[in-house]
């Protein structure tokens, strides 16, 4: 999922779109300041077996 952000003078609109073509079309029609942001869902990653599973990674710090 793709997020355009427009922000106005006195207002902030957003618009979805399901894929990158369509937005960064109309990311490139929009005027003024503007945010193309990209929405990874961590849900989607489980279902498709993408998300390693087991020992947890130790920080690199120490306390």
């Amino acid at each position: 999922m793709w997020i355009l952000t427009l922000f106005l003078q006195d207002s902030i609109k957003m618009f979805e779109y399901d894929n990158k073509d369509e937005a960064r079309v109309e990311f490139e029609k929009a005027d003024g300041c503007k945010i193309l942001s990209e929405i990874i869902h961590y849900v989607d990653f489980e279902k498709e077996g993408k998300v390693k599973r087991g020992k947890a990674r130790t920080p690199p710090w120490k306390f």
